[in-house]
């Protein structure tokens, strides 16, 4: 049986969910006894370090109370991102608690990784060979959390379709299949009422303060680009991606050939792409520094307005007269230059 200690720092596991049901802990109980009056407090003090610090904090887990309201403050502070509402603040939730994840799995031993793993349905194994891990390729690939440096497939051993890795690597791949569990799951769910009400003001607070922090990222100058200027396209892009939307890899391909064209460099990029909610720098440098051609062979071009509507990333219904009449979003760009008098974009796309 596993101790209750685990359960509290592993809330996301199976155990953990039966131990909730198993004691019959509704919703209802939850909220108006006020035996839990602290796991509803951790609920929301997981949800503020996970926007604040993408992470959602230590707690002391010495006692059985404890471990007890740290393992309900989960489901918790789960009900209550979903009544937030925001996309951004539900993928820097998500963040948070894989982040916290992985660094209790660092302590753990390997076998408990290898049981962890089996939950997230991640063929992972000893060799018999060699008795190091090793995880099918497809599970590497679906988890690794950048193709940049040592996560290249071409830096790993793979004998049958397996590819060796070490304890660390096998608890940053769970932690990213974590964040992919949690965004979906929060993604399906719908907002219970009865959590509503009772939270209503931390909800409003936070909705305010992710509102803000919206804010300020859209007043941010970034070297020599002026968002405003940016065809309907490109606008919806950057939004999506610095919201935390899936956004297609065409579509991200497509921003960052045409942030380069404007020649802006490879720190202004990932200045644009830092302002998401589950941003890691490995792993944008990486596809950042690949379309640019600093680790390639080729500097990609941004594709025209007729590639963007067979991609689907033409927001046709946000077409001004300007674009109309455009056939590549850089002309948009430099037409926007040069109504407001300033300098052309050197590139020509016309």
């Amino acid at each position: 049986m596993v101790e209750l200690i685990t359960l509290a720092k592993f809330p996301f596991l199976k155990e953990s969910k039966s131990y909730v049901k198993d004691n019959g802990l509704s919703v209802e109980e939850l909220l108006d006894d006020p035996l839990y009056e602290r796991a509803k407090f951790i609920g929301i003090e997981r949800l503020d370090n996970a926007f604040k610090d993408k992470d959602v904090g230590n707690r002391s887990l010495a006692t059985e109370s404890d471990c007890i309201m740290e393992l309900l403050s989960y489901p918790i502070s789960r009900m209550i991102a979903v009544c937030i509402g925001d996309i951004y603040f539900k993928r820097r939730y998500a963040l948070g608690e894989a982040v916290h994840a992985y660094k209790y799995l660092m302590s753990e031993p390997t076998s408990f990784l290898l049981n962890v793993s089996n939950e997230f349905n991640l063929d992972v194994r000893h060799s018999k060979n060699t008795n190091r891990l090793i995880i099918y390729f497809t599970d590497y690939l679906h988890n690794t959390p950048t193709r940049y440096k040592k996560w290249k497939m071409i830096n790993r051993k793979m004998d049958k379709g397996y590819i060796s890795i070490t304890h660390k690597d096998l608890a940053r791949l769970i932690q990213e299949s974590l964040r992919f569990r949690i965004n979906n799951e929060l993604d399906e769910r719908k907002c219970n009422q009865k959590i509503y009400n009772s939270f209503l003001p931390d909800i409003k607070r936070i909705q305010n303060i992710v509102s803000m922090h919206r804010k300020k990222i859209e007043a941010a100058p970034i070297g020599k680009l002026d968002i405003n200027k940016l065809p309907p396209c490109m606008k919806d892009l950057l939004a999506a991606i610095q919201s935390g939307q899936n956004v297609p890899h065409m579509g991200r391909f497509a921003l960052v050939a045409f942030l380069n064209s404007l020649k802006l460099d490879t720190n202004e990029i990932l200045k644009l792409f830092s302002s998401a909610p589950d941003f890691e720098e490995e792993r944008t440098r990486y596809q950042v520094e690949h379309i640019t051609g600093n680790t390639s062979s080729t500097t990609y071009s941004p594709p025209g307005c007729e590639k963007m509507r067979t991609y689907g990333i033409c927001p046709t219904e946000k077409m001004d007269d300007l674009c109309r009449f455009r056939r590549h979003p850089l002309n948009y760009y430099k037409a926007k230059w040069r109504k407001n008098g300033n300098k052309k974009v050197k590139k020509n796309h016309e």
